[in-house]
């Protein structure tokens, strides 16, 4: 009767039960770390593929908008607080671009900016660049400059 009545009361684990526990869970992460840093590494190639489409396609409009070609390349930078580039490669296509690049676009995944070349041939060519180098910045929502 004792015997079963210590069993009665014993309601908690003891510490070798949870230590054990504990260590079947660290195992699992362990093992699905890397796994998990190639899917986030995944993603975040994703999101850049997708914003580089879309930067292609945004300038492609704002070429339209002017009815014109860059009479040399054109190069300015994307980021998430705007556009930035010279005012000469600016001139022309500032306003269409504010109106465009509205601040939707995340910094690439790897940090800097997106780097966007127009050629006098209308060809766009988006990649990612370490930093945004420009004297102008055309703010999200607004065609004025610094």
């Amino acid at each position: 009767m004792k015997l079963r009545n210590k069993k009665l009361n014993n309601k908690g684990f003891s510490l070798v039960e949870l230590i054990v526990v504990v260590l079947i869970i660290a195992i699992i992460a362990v093992a699905l770390a890397p796994q998990v840093m190639k899917w986030v590494s995944k993603s975040k190639d994703s999101v850049d593929s997708n914003n580089i489409a879309s930067i292609k396609s945004s300038v492609n409009t704002a070429i339209a908008a002017v009815g014109e070609l860059p009479s040399a390349e054109l190069t300015f930078y994307v980021t998430k607080d705007g556009i930035s580039g010279t005012e000469a490669d600016l001139a022309t296509y500032k306003d269409e671009l504010a109106e465009i690049f509205n601040g939707d676009y995340s910094e690439p995944s790897k940090g800097g900016a997106f780097k966007v070349t127009v050629s006098t041939t209308g060809s766009v060519t988006v990649e990612t660049a370490d930093s945004a180098s420009g004297s102008v910045v055309i703010k999200a929502n607004s065609s004025e400059s610094k």
